[in-house]
C-alpha cells in the first residue's frame, strides 16, 4: 500500500515552514485539485487564520491569550499548511481545520533533516529516508491529536469524496494507524477561540520569519507565476507579479526542480550586497576573497547540519572575510521582506525573543516564537536607531570640540609602527650582500641560498650593511583627490573634491603622533549622537608630538601641487629621522628626491598594493567625536 494514501485520503507529510515543502504542496493541489483539503491547524483557530491567509503576501501573527500564556501563530508564505490553505482558496476548493485545539503543547524541536535535500533526492525519497531512521518524539498530547485528526478525516472522506491532508511528518505513521478503526470524537474545545489577528512590523519581520526574508519573497515570487488555469486570484502582491501570464501547472516531481533553489537565491542575494557595498564604500572585493567567503560559510552550514549557508552564515562570513560594513550590506539586503502593509487596517505587533509590543504594552510570550538568526540583531537594531533618529543627530552636530575614538587612536598608532618595521626591513635587504662563506659566518647562514647552490657544497652568508638612521614620518595616500581630467597640476584648491576636509592635530600624549591628513567632512555622516563617520583620503604620521604646525596653511609647504605632495613636504620637514616612508599607488616625482637629499633625508616609497587590503579598510574608515564626553558611549555606537 502507497504509505501517503489511506482509501481516498492523500497525505502531504510536510515539515512545518520550510520553503521546499509548500512548494510541493501548491504544484500538487495544483496538478490535482481535490473535493476538500484538510490541514493541521484546530477548528477552533479556523476565522483569525483564513483572515491572515486572505492578506498575503503580508504576514499576520494569530495571538490569543490562555491562562498565563499567550498563544499564537505565525501565518507565513512558505509554510506548506498555509499554503495548502491559500491555494485552496484560489481553486475553490473547500478547506477544513482538523486539529485539536490545545492550550500548553511542550515546546520541542525535532531533529530534521535539511529540507534543501528534497530538491536533490525528491519528495518520496526524502520522506522514506526521515521514516527509516526511526519514529520521530512523540507525547501523550500527540495520541490525543491524531485521535481528532482521524475522527475529522473519517467524517470528510465519507461525506466528501477524494481529501488532501497537509499534516506534519511526525504525525503520519500515527494517524494511517488510527484511520484502520473508526475513532470518537476526543473531548475539545469546540468553541471558538478570542483570537486577534496583528500585522508583522518591519523589524520583526527581519528577525523572526521561519525562512530567510530573501527566500521567503523568492517563494512569494515563484508561486505567483505557478497558476491554475482560469483561476481567480485576490492578493496584495505587486501588480506586475498579478498581471503576468501564468506558467503551465507543474507536477510534484516538476515542482521540484523549477522551485527556488536557495544556495543561488543565497548567491543572488550575496552578488547585490557586492554591488551595493562597492557603490557605497567605493571600494573593491577582490575574487578570491569573495571564494574564501563561499567556502568558510559552506563549512560553517555544515557544521550546523545544514547543506546550505543561511543568513546567519552568510553574514557572519562576510564580517570575517570582508569587513562589518560588508556584512550589514548583506544583511540589509537578506532581511528585507519588501511586502510590509502600511495601511493600518490591522493594529501592527512588534515581536521580541521572549515578548511583543503592541500599542506600548509588554505582552509575555512564554513559549519563544522560532528564530534562526539569532545573533544578527545588533545589525537590526543600529539601523533602526539611524532610520529613527539619523537627522536629528546631524542637526545637532556642532564640530566645535571634536576629537578622535580611541581606540582608533591605539589602532592607527599601531599600524604606523607596523609601516615603519616594515620599510625598516625594505631598507635593511638593500643592505644586505650574499657571498660564499670564506672565513667569517658575518651575519649568518642565507640558508634560502645555500639550498639554493646545493649542488656546488658550499655555504652562503650574509653580509649586512649598518642602516644609517631610522624611519620616522610616514605618508599614506589612499587617494590622490585629483579632479577628473586634473594631471595633478592644478592649484591645491581645485582638488578639494572627495576629500575638503583638511586637518592638523597633535599628539594628546607623549605615545600619540602628531598628524595630518585630508578626508571627508565630520558631521556629513553621523551614525550615533555626536558621532560621525569620516574616510581618510591620505594622512602624514609624525613622531615625537606637538610639533607639527597647520600643515594646509603653512606657506612652506605652497610649492605642492596638490595634497599627497603637501604632506609628503610636511614628513620630510618634520622627521626628526633620516628615512621617510611613503605609500601611494605610484611613486612621487623624482623632484622629491633631490628635495629629501638637501634636507639630509632618504625616501623610501612602497606601494600601496604590498599591503593588505582588508587592513587598509579598517584604518582608512575612522569616526570623529563632538566632544570629549561622547568617548563614553561611542563604542555602543561603533562596530
Amino acid at each position: 500500500m502507497d504509505y501517503r494514501r489511506f482509501e481516498n485520503i492523500t497525505f502531504w507529510p510536510i515539515f512545518h515552514y520550510r520553503m521546499e515543502f509548500a512548494a510541493v504542496v501548491r504544484s500538487a493541489l495544483l496538478a490535482d485539485p481535490p473535493d476538500v483539503v484538510a490541514v493541521e491547524f484546530p477548528a477552533t483557530w479556523r476565522e483569525p487564520i483564513l483572515r491572515g491567509v486572505n492578506r498575503l503576501p503580508f504576514l499576520s501573527l494569530v495571538l490569543g491569550e490562555a491562562g498565563a500564556d499567550h498563544l499564537y501563530l505565525p501565518i507565513e508564505p512558505t509554510d506548506a499548511g498555509v499554503e495548502a490553505l491559500r491555494t485552496a482558496k484560489e481553486l475553490g476548493v473547500p478547506s477544513e481545520l482538523i486539529d485539536l485545539d490545545v492550550d500548553r503543547y511542550p515546546f520541542h524541536t525535532d531533529p530534521l533533516p535539511d529540507s534543501y535535500a528534497l530538491q536533490r533526492l525528491g519528495y518520496d525519497a526524502l520522506l522514506q529516508a526521515y521514516y527509516a531512521e526511526g519514529a520521530p518524539r512523540r507525547d501523550a498530547l500527540d495520541e490525543q491529536r491524531e485521535t481528532m485528526m482521524a475522527h475529522a478525516l473519517q467524517q470528510l472522506a465519507a461525506d466528501s469524496g477524494r481529501v488532501a491532508c497537509v499534516i506534519g511528518a511526525a504525525h503520519l505513521p500515527g494517524l494511517l494507524e488510527k484511520l484502520r478503526s473508526p475513532q470518537p470524537r476526543p473531548l475539545a474545545r469546540a468553541k471558538p477561540r478570542n483570537l486577534k489577528l496583528y500585522n508583522w512590523s518591519e523589524k520583526s519581520s527581519r528577525e523572526f520569519l521561519s525562512e530567510a526574508p530573501f527566500l521567503a519573497a523568492a517563494y512569494e515570487h515563484w508561486r505567483g507565476k505557478i497558476r491554475q488555469p482560469g483561476a481567480m486570484v485576490e492578493d496584495a502582491r505587486e501588480e506586475e507579479a498579478s498581471t503576468a501570464e501564468a506558467a503551465p501547472v507543474p507536477t510534484v516531481e516538476s515542482a521540484v526542480l523549477a522551485m527556488p533553489d536557495r544556495e543561488q537565491e543565497a548567491g543572488q542575494v550575496l552578488r547585490e550586497a557586492v554591488l551595493a557595498y562597492e557603490a557605497r564604500y567605493l571600494d573593491e572585493i577582490p575574487a578570491n576573497r569573495l571564494r574564501s567567503l563561499a567556502n568558510f560559510t559552506k563549512k560553517y552550514a555544515l557544521i550546523d547540519g545544514l547543506l546550505t549557508p543561511d543568513l546567519y552564515h552568510l553574514v557572519v562570513g562576510a564580517r570575517g572575510v570582508v569587513d562589518d560594513d560588508f556584512a550589514y550590506e548583506l544583511w540589509d539586503l537578506g532581511s528585507a521582506y519588501p511586502w510590509q502593509d502600511g495601511s493600518g487596517l490591522l493594529p501592527t505587533i512588534d515581536i521580541d525573543e521572549s515578548f511583543a509590543i503592541l500599542r506600548g504594552r509588554r505582552l509575555t510570550l512564554r513559549r519563544k516564537l522560532r528564530r534562526n538568526r539569532p545573533r544578527l540583531s545588533r545589525f537590526s537594531e543600529k539601523k533602526r536607531l539611524r532610520e529613527q533618529h539619523g537627522k536629528e543627530w546631524k542637526a545637532r552636530w556642532s564640530g566645535q570640540m571634536i576629537c578622535s575614538h580611541q581606540p582608533e587612536d591605539l589602532l592607527i598608532e599601531d599600524y604606523g609602527r607596523y609601516l615603519k618595521h616594515k620599510a625598516r626591513g625594505m631598507l635593511s635587504a638593500e643592505h644586505t650582500r650574499v657571498e660564499p662563506f670564506q672565513v667569517s659566518l658575518k651575519d649568518g647562514i642565507d640558508v634560502r641560498e645555500t639550498l639554493r647552490n646545493w649542488h656546488e657544497q658550499k655555504l652562503y652568508v650574509r653580509d649586512i650593511s649598518p642602516l644609517a638612521g631610522n624611519v620616522g614620518s610616514v605618508v599614506v595616500i589612499f587617494d590622490e583627490d585629483r579632479p577628473e581630467g586634473n594631471r595633478g597640476e592644478a592649484p591645491l584648491a581645485l582638488a578639494q573634491e572627495n576629500y575638503p576636509w583638511l586637518v592638523t592635530w597633535l599628539g594628546e600624549h607623549e605615545q600619540e603622533s602628531d598628524m595630518a591628513f585630508y578626508a571627508t567632512p565630520a558631521g556629513e555622516e553621523v551614525v550615533g549622537p555626536g558621532i560621525s563617520r569620516c574616510e581618510y583620503g591620505g594622512f602624514l604620521l609624525s613622531y615625537p608630538p606637538r610639533r607639527m604646525v597647520d600643515v594646509w596653511r603653512d606657506p612652506f609647504f605652497d610649492m605642492a601641487r596638490n595634497k599627497p605632495e603637501r604632506l609628503l613636504l610636511a614628513g620630510l620637514d618634520y622627521s626628526v629621522q633620516r628615512h621617510v616612508l611613503y605609500i601611494a599607488g605610484r611613486p612621487p616625482r623624482s623632484w622629491f628626491n633631490s628635495i629629501a637629499e638637501r634636507m639630509g633625508k632618504k625616501l623610501v616609497y612602497m606601494p600601496i598594493g604590498q599591503l593588505n587590503p582588508a587592513t587598509l579598510k579598517s584604518i582608512r574608515s575612522f569616526h570623529v567625536l563632538d566632544g570629549h564626553h561622547v568617548r563614553d558611549y561611542a563604542k555602543d555606537y561603533i562596530s
